[in-house]
C-alpha cells in the first residue's frame, strides 16, 4: 500500500507529464500548420521580409497630327525615391535631403503626409526632374542615404504648349480614388491621362506597367535582381489635328482675353484645329500644380481651364438665322417674298430694333440673310409657330452633344413653351419667339454645336460626328445618315450666306477672300449680353464697347469654305469683343484661307507622306 504522500506526489508527476505531453502536442501541432498548411503562405512572407517590388511603368505613346508630326513626345528624368522602412526617421531624412534637392515645406509636408496612409515598403516620390548634379551627389553618397535611391523615367514634353492644352490634357498623378483602381498606381512615378487627349484614350496612349523583384539587404541596398518583366510601351496616337494649322489658330486668337476657334472637315467631321484661349501648360500638373499657380487658374475671369469650344454656352445671336431660314423655307412661305424694314418692329408697347437703325428697306429671304435683316425675321417668326423652329433645330443638333471623343462637352438649350411654364411659371409670350428669331432669349449653343450645324449645311445635309482621333480613310466612308432636310432649300441658304461675304452689302463683305478658288460664305452674329439701359442713353453710351468688359458683346461667325465645293467648316467666338463683322468674319477669314493653303499643300505630298505612318518611329525616347 502506497501512503498517502508518496500517492499526492505520483498523482502530481502524472499531471504534469500529461501536461508536458499536450504542450508537446499543441508545438506538433502548430509547427504542422506553419510547416505544411501554411507553408507557402508565411515562405511568401519571409521572401517579402528581403525582396522589393519596383514597377517599370511603360513610355506612353506619342501623339501626333494627321501626318505624323509629333506633339506629345517622352523625355527622359531622374527622380528621387525613398523607401519608409529603410531610411529610419523620416522627418530627419527629409531635412538631410533639403539642401541637396531644395525641398520646400510645402513638399516635404506632402511627402509626410503620403507617408501616414501608404505602407512603409512602398517608395515616396522625393523630387522628379533632378539634375545633373543632384544626381551625382545622391549616387556618390548613396551609402550615407539609407532608403533612398534614384530612378530613370520619363516626362512629357508638350511641343505646342499652351495651344493644344485643351485637346491634350496633360498627365498627372493619381488621386486617391484613381489608385484604389489600380494598386500600382499608388508607387512613385505613376502618371494618368487627365483632361483632353490624355484622359480620353488613357487606356491606348499608356501602354502595360512592368515590375522588377529585387533582393535587399538590411540596410535596404540592393544584392541581385530576381525577376523583371518588362513594360509594353503606350500606342502612338493619331490625331486629326494639323499642327501647323492648330499653332496659327492659337497664335491669331492670343491677343484677346477670351476667344475660341474650331475647323471641321464638313464630309468627314475630323476636327482640323481646336482652339480655346487662354489655354494653360500642361507641365505644370506633371509633379502636382501649386496651390498659387492652381488658384491664379481657377480664378481666372478668362476661364483658362474651361474648353470654350466644347464647354462654352452662348447665345448664337444671329447664326441662328440660318434656322429659322430653314423653317421659313419648310413651312411654304416663298422666299422671294419682301418685308419692309424701317430699323424696327413694333410688338404692343414694344420696339424691337434692328441693328441697322435707319433700316434695310425692302428684302427678301436671301437678302435678309446676307444683310442680317433682324426685321425681316422678326415679322417671319410672328407668322411661324416655334414648333417649326423647334422641328428644324432638333433636326441640326442645335441643342444636343455631339459626341465628341472629349469629357467635358456641355448641351446646348433652346426653350419650349413647356420648359417655360413649368421652369419660369409664365406662358410663352409673342416676345419670346421674336427673340429667339435672333438668336437671343432662351437660345445657347456651344462653338462645336454651331460649327457643327454649318458643316451638315455645308455639306449637303447629313450628320456628321465631330472627332479628334484620325482613322483609316474606310473607316471614315461608311454610310451617311441624312438629316432629312430639302436639299433644295439647303442650298438657297448657303446661297445667301455666300452673298453675306461676297455680295457688298454683305455685313462680311470687307473680310471676304478675294482668291476666287477659296471663297468662303457665311454669318456674322453679335450676341448682346445685356441691353443698354435707358440711363446709360441719356449719359451718352450708345455702343456695348463704351460699357465694362464683361458687359460688352459677343462677336461670333461661322462659315464654310470653298463656296462652290465645300470642304471646311469654322466658328469663331470673342467673348465680348463686339461686332462679330468687325472680330468674327475677319478672323474666320483668316482661318478658312490658311486651313485651305496648308491643306492643298500637304495633300500634294500625300502620296510620299502616309498620314498613319509616324516620323518618329517608336515612342520611346530617341
Amino acid at each position: 500500500m502506497i501512503p498517502h504522500g508518496q500517492s499526492s506526489f505520483f498523482q502530481r508527476l502524472t499531471y504534469i507529464g500529461w501536461f508536458q505531453v499536450f504542450v508537446v502536442f499543441v508545438i506538433v501541432i502548430r509547427l504542422f500548420i506553419l510547416q505544411v498548411l501554411y507553408s507557402d503562405e508565411y515562405k511568401t512572407l519571409a521572401e517579402e521580409n528581403r525582396t522589393r517590388i519596383r514597377v517599370n511603368f511603360a513610355p506612353r505613346g506619342y501623339i501626333l497630327d494627321r501626318w505624323g508630326d509629333p506633339i506629345v513626345k517622352n523625355i527622359k528624368s531622374y527622380n528621387a525615391l525613398i523607401v519608409p522602412q529603410e531610411c529610419g526617421d523620416l522627418s530627419k531624412a527629409l531635412e538631410t535631403m533639403t539642401s541637396i534637392l531644395n525641398l520646400s515645406s510645402e513638399e516635404k509636408n506632402a511627402i509626410l503626409k503620403k507617408a501616414k496612409i501608404q505602407p512603409r515598403f512602398i517608395p515616396l516620390s522625393l523630387k522628379t526632374n533632378l539634375n545633373w548634379d543632384q544626381v551625382a551627389k545622391l549616387e556618390l553618397h548613396n551609402t550615407e542615404f539609407p532608403g533612398i535611391y534614384t530612378e530613370e523615367g520619363r516626362a512629357r514634353d508638350y511641343l505646342l504648349n499652351d495651344h493644344a492644352s485643351h485637346v491634350i490634357g496633360y498627365i498627372s498623378s493619381p488621386s486617391r480614388k484613381e489608385a484604389e483602381k489600380n494598386k500600382l498606381f499608388m508607387m512613385p512615378g505613376a502618371k494618368i491621362g487627365k483632361n483632353g487627349i490624355e484622359g480620353y484614350y488613357e487606356q491606348e496612349i499608356r501602354g502595360e506597367i512592368g515590375q522588377r523583384s529585387i533582393e535587399v539587404n538590411a540596410r535596404g541596398r540592393i544584392i541581385r535582381e530576381l525577376k523583371n518583366t518588362a513594360p509594353k510601351s503606350g500606342n502612338n496616337f493619331y490625331l486629326t489635328l494639323d499642327k501647323e494649322l492648330q499653332d496659327y489658330v492659337s497664335n491669331l486668337l492670343a491677343p484677346y482675353k477670351s476667344a475660341a476657334a474650331i475647323v471641321l472637315d464638313v464630309h468627314t467631321g475630323e476636327v482640323l484645329s481646336m482652339v480655346s484661349s487662354p489655354g494653360y501648360t500642361p507641365s505644370l500638373f506633371f509633379n502636382g500644380i501649386a496651390h498659387e499657380p492652381w488658384k491664379q487658374l481657377v480664378n481666372s475671369p478668362y476661364a483658362p481651364m474651361i474648353n470654350k469650344v466644347i464647354s462654352g454656352q452662348y447665345s448664337p445671336g444671329s447664326a441662328f438665322k440660318v434656322v429659322i431660314a430653314l423653317a421659313i423655307l419648310e413651312a411654304g412661305i416663298s422666299p422671294e417674298e419682301k418685308i419692309s424694314c424701317p430699323g424696327f418692329m413694333m410688338l404692343g408697347k414694344h420696339r424691337f430694333h434692328c441693328w441697322q437703325h435707319h433700316g434695310h428697306g425692302a428684302v427678301n429671304l436671301a437678302q435678309a440673310l446676307a444683310q442680317s435683316c433682324d426685321v425681316y425675321f422678326y415679322q417671319m417668326m410672328r407668322r411661324l409657330k416655334i414648333e417649326n423652329v423647334l422641328k428644324i433645330a432638333q433636326k441640326l443638333g442645335v441643342h444636343q452633344k455631339t459626341g465628341i471623343d472629349l469629357e467635358g462637352e456641355q448641351e446646348g438649350f433652346i426653350a419650349t413653351p413647356e420648359w417655360k411654364r413649368k421652369v419660369k411659371k409664365e406662358p410663352w409670350y409673342a416676345g419670346d419667339s421674336v427673340l429667339t428669331a435672333i438668336g437671343q432669349g432662351y437660345v445657347l449653343m456651344t462653338p462645336l454645336q454651331m460649327v457643327t450645324m454649318m458643316a451638315q449645311l455645308a455639306n449637303g445635309g447629313y450628320k456628321i460626328r465631330p472627332h479628334l482621333k484620325l482613322q483609316k480613310p474606310e473607316a471614315e466612308a461608311s454610310g451617311k445618315e441624312s438629316l432629312d432636310l430639302n436639299p433644295n432649300h439647303i442650298q438657297f441658304v448657303l446661297n445667301g450666306l455666300s452673298e453675306g461675304v461676297n455680295d457688298p452689302k454683305g455685313t462680311s463683305y470687307r473680310a471676304r477672300i478675294t482668291e476666287e478658288k477659296y471663297k468662303m460664305g457665311g454669318k456674322t452674329s453679335t450676341a448682346q449680353v445685356r441691353r443698354i439701359s435707358m440711363q446709360e442713353r441719356l449719359e451718352g453710351v450708345r455702343q456695348s464697347s463704351a460699357l465694362p468688359w464683361h458687359l460688352r458683346d459677343t462677336a461670333e461667325f461661322i462659315g464654310y469654305a470653298p463656296v462652290d465645293n465645300p470642304r471646311y467648316a469654322v466658328a469663331v467666338i470673342g467673348e465680348h469683343e463686339g461686332w462679330g463683322s468687325v472680330f468674327g468674319a475677319p478672323k474666320a477669314r483668316d482661318i478658312l484661307y490658311k486651313t485651305q493653303q496648308i491643306m492643298d499643300r500637304k495633300e500634294l505630298l500625300k502620296q510620299e507622306t502616309s498620314p498613319l505612318t509616324p516620323k518618329t518611329g517608336s515612342p520611346h525616347v530617341q
